[in-house]
């Protein structure tokens, strides 16, 4: 898995998304390359071509996701260094984001005023904000939860000095006491919106966890199939999700339901779909079947906790 979501509407992106799942899911910090073949035939379980297969695994190797290594006549590909730290950090994110610290109430609000021959400034400034997750209450005035006062540190050293310190003021420890604030919080990270796409996720994948739970067979590599495709849309649930604290969120915000159905299907299938991976690289690399695995919302103590 990347950092970066790669755009749905794209069929060589959904290529590159579904192929970076994969090497998430059953090859997670593996050093060991891959031979090409082998993801090919990972991809066709997709419908992806062998043409459209082997483009999204070069545009992941011109991004630096994968490495190309020479096997004789043949290329094998592994996910290089820096990608498995990303991906290990983003695994954690995926499975223990809603597990955070208390929240004691208070947020961190930022204020900017930049002149208009610095648009480009600002434009990036918003841009790096909604990145960390801030929430705008107006066009110059965000804030984030709890202290973030290291993230807007990083924040101006990502701007490399353009914004002069009396330009942006931070305050740390401020807290909202306006009657519509949960109105105002709501708005300011588009709650609704990200509620109704989790209901949305919830209206999909519940057929098909009920399905599973009356323990319809594998067949042809559904299991894999079903899982990439759950766990893809998941990461970009989270992604659009600001993960804010449940007494900013509510009762009936539908978050749990949806961690729950995820859950389901993704720990239910991950045997059988493993095995899947598995059989596809005894076909060209036996070797290298016995280090696939996979791992598990239950694996990493998660699934039952509440969301904080």
């Amino acid at each position: 898995m990347t950092d970066r979501l790669l755009p749905r509407d794209q069929q060589g992106a959904r290529s590159q998304q579904r192929l970076t799942v994969l090497l998430g899911d059953y090859w997670h910090l593996r050093p060991e390359p891959l031979p090409s073949a082998a993801l090919v035939e990972l991809l066709s379980l997709f419908d992806v071509t062998p043409a459209g297969a082997r483009a999204a695994i070069q545009r992941l190797a011109r991004r630096g996701f994968l490495v190309p290594v020479r096997d004789g006549r043949t290329t094998r590909y592994a996910v290089s260094p820096m990608s498995r730290d990303s991906v290990d950090a983003h695994v954690r994110l995926l499975f223990q984001s809603h597990v955070g610290p208390d929240w004691d109430g208070t947020w961190t609000v930022l204020s900017y005023s930049l002149p208009e021959e610095q648009r480009g400034t600002r434009n990036l400034l918003r841009e790096l904000l909604r990145q960390a997750r801030f929430g705008t209450l107006h066009d110059a005035l965000w804030l984030r939860p709890g202290d973030a006062a290291s993230v807007v540190d990083g924040i101006r050293r990502s701007l490399g000095g353009e914004v002069a310190d009396d330009r942006l003021a931070v305050f740390v420890g401020a807290r909202l006491s306006s009657p519509a604030e949960a109105e105002l919080v709501g708005q300011a990270f588009g709650l609704d919106r990200v509620a109704a796409a989790y209901r949305d996720f919830i209206d999909e994948w519940s057929p098909v966890a009920r399905q599973i739970e009356r323990g319809t067979g594998d067949t042809d590599g559904q299991a894999l199939q079903q899982r990439t495709s759950i766990m893809r849309d998941w990461r970009e649930l989270r992604h659009a999700d600001p993960m804010l604290p449940r007494e900013v969120l509510g009762e009936s915000f539908p978050f749990d339901e949806a961690l729950a159905v995820c859950s389901a299907v993704y720990d239910t299938l991950g045997a059988p779909a493993e095995d899947t991976f598995r059989r596809v690289l005894e076909r060209h690399a036996p070797e290298l079947a016995p280090f696939a695995s996979h791992h598990t919302f239950a694996g990493y103590g998660s699934a039952s906790r509440p969301v904080s």
